[in-house]
């Protein structure tokens, strides 16, 4: 091997270990084994490499800076995945920069040209919509980028973590089928991404399956806050008295709609069977106790770090992640 123009990529390979491995050797940025330390350090001095702070592009300098861009962030498993993502950028000695567009796509983009540049060494994205064709420009250089929780199926080239929300569907409206339930209300928060999206497919497929019609009158928005959950919740038992369940797409639509029904004056689960997603702090002492369908919001939050880690060491590096729903089953859905 020629000193001359000598790579990470070249001492990984004269190693036997990844490209992230080396850099966490020479920025002392992750405890690695010493066998493997001396190794790459040996190696390093063999060829006399120095990492070029100075290339031609600036941002081949490390900032040391990575950004969390977020859609909103009102919910419990939203805050939890944030609170995971800092907590790993600590772990790895990155400093984390956390904007919120509230669901303004226009902001969310200028937001990332702006990051895009060299403000930041790379982005951990929550899109605003299912529509981010814009994103291929910044793909183009290999900037890295990692969509989280929400994600475009068209862009291959982005890497993503992501719960199974298809499955999240399906399992929470099979579980109220399983109970007797035939017209169930779907409560959700925002169109047009890929949560919603998927879930509703899940949530029909069930449907299908019990050899009940999906009905477009029992999907309904709640604007993913208390105000708009309560007013989803009237809405839907007061044009259709037959809905024995509702299955509702986060925490605050799911207070939202405890006050409705309690305003109403109607019991649960006697009259009205509840499954929430997201496991809010109040869930189980709220009588009755709440069920609630969950995605794993520290796993998320940390292995779309330790990707997008992976992608900053390895502009090639691409991986897909879909990790598993779980319920937690208590009194408001009819079980217990």
């Amino acid at each position: 091997m020629k000193k001359e123009g000598i790579t990470m990529k070249d001492i990984a390979r004269e190693a036997n270990v990844s490209v992230a491995t080396v850099s966490h050797v020479i920025n002392n940025t992750k405890n690695i084994s010493q066998a493997t330390r001396k190794k790459v350090m040996s190696i390093t001095e063999k060829y006399n490499y120095t990492p070029n702070y100075s290339a031609k592009n600036l941002r081949q300098q490390s900032t040391k800076t990575v950004a969390l861009v977020i859609s909103s962030h009102p919910d419990a498993f939203v805050t939890e995945m944030i609170f995971a993502i800092e907590e790993r950028a600590a772990e790895m000695d990155y400093n984390l920069l956390l904007v919120n567009t509230k669901e303004h796509s226009e902001y969310e983009e200028k937001t990332i040209n702006l990051l895009h540049s060299n403000l930041v060494d790379g982005i951990i994205l929550s899109p605003t919509s299912g529509d981010i064709q814009y994103l291929q420009n910044y793909t183009k250089d290999k900037f890295p980028i990692v969509m989280v929780n929400r994600y475009d199926d068209s862009i291959e080239s982005i890497s993503r973590v992501t719960g199974d929300n298809f499955q999240l569907g399906y399992d929470a409206t099979m579980h109220l089928l399983d109970h007797g339930h035939e017209k169930i209300g779907f409560i959700y928060t925002y169109p047009d991404v890929s949560t919603t999206e998927d879930r509703i497919k899940g949530h029909h497929e069930a449907l299908k399956q019990a050899n009940i019609p999906f009905d477009q009158e029992l999907i309904i928005q709640g604007f993913a806050h208390i105000d708009g959950g309560a007013a989803a919740t009237k809405e839907l038992l007061m044009k259709n008295n037959r809905i024995t369940a509702l299955f509702i797409q986060n925490d605050l639509m799911t207070i939202g709609a405890l006050d409705a029904i309690k305003e109403m004056y109607l019991r649960i689960p006697d009259d009205i069977a509840i499954i929430g997603f997201g496991e809010f702090s109040a869930s189980h002492i709220i009588d009755p106790s709440i069920t609630t369908i969950v995605l794993p919001p520290e796993t998320i939050g940390k292995t779309a770090f330790d990707i997008l880690l992976n992608k900053m060491n390895n502009p090639d590096y691409m991986n897909h992640v879909e990790l598993p729903p779980f319920m937690n089953i208590r009194k408001s859905c009819g079980c217990q």
